[in-house]
C-alpha cells in the first residue's frame, strides 16, 4: 500500500462502524483511537498499528513495558496492521494478520476467538482481495502500489 491505498483502506474500515485503529504503544493503559496515520512509516511506532474489532466481548489485553504499554495481539481481539515502507524507489511490504485463538486462563488452554472476530477479519481480507491485485500467494498490491510499480518502482 502506498499512502493513497492506506487512505482508501482506512476509509473502508471507518465505514464499517465496528473497527478502531489503535497505536502500537501508549503512555497509558487506555489506548486512544488513531484518527489518521502519520506521514512516515519508517519508525516502528509509525509503522505498526492495531485494528480493533470493537464488537467482540474479549477485552484488549495490555502489557506494561519499559515506559509504555503495548497491546498483546495474541490475547486481544485485534489484527496487526504493519504499514508498507517506501525506501528510495522500492516499496517494502506491509501486512495484516490476526491470531484466531487466545489462551484462556480459566481453561488453561488455547480457545478460538469469538466467531464475530473471525467473520470481521475475513470481511477485511475479502475487501483487500476484491480491491487489490493478487501478485503472489499471499501478496496483494493496492491500486496506488500497482501504479508505482508500473511507473518503474519496485515492489519487494
Amino acid at each position: 500500500m502506498i499512502r493513497e491505498d492506506e487512505t482508501n483502506f482506512l476509509d473502508y474500515l471507518k465505514s464499517r462502524g465496528d473497527t478502531v485503529v489503535l497505536p502500537s504503544r501508549s503512555t497509558t493503559n487506555g489506548f486512544q483511537p488513531v484518527g489518521s496515520l502519520p506521514d512516515s512509516a519508517q519508525e516502528p511506532t509509525t509503522r505498526r498499528f492495531w485494528l480493533h474489532n470493537a464488537t467482540t466481548t474479549l477485552p484488549i489485553v495490555t502489557e506494561e513495558q519499559e515506559g509504555y504499554f503495548a497491546i498483546n495481539g495474541f490475547q486481544s481481539p485485534v489484527a496487526e496492521f504493519l504499514r508498507s515502507v517506501m525506501v528510495s524507489k522500492m516499496l517494502l511490504p506491509g501486512r495484516i494478520q490476526a491470531d484466531m485463538a487466545y489462551f484462556d486462563d480459566g481453561k488453561q488452554d488455547l480457545v478460538s476467538k469469538p466467531v464475530e472476530f473471525k467473520r470481521w477479519y475475513d470481511e477485511i481480507e475479502r475487501w483487500i482481495r476484491t480491491h487489490y491485485k493478487h501478485l503472489t500467494l499471499l501478496t496483494f498490491a493496492g491500486p496506488g502500489a500497482e501504479k508505482f510499480r508500473n511507473e518503474g518502482g519496485l515492489l519487494h
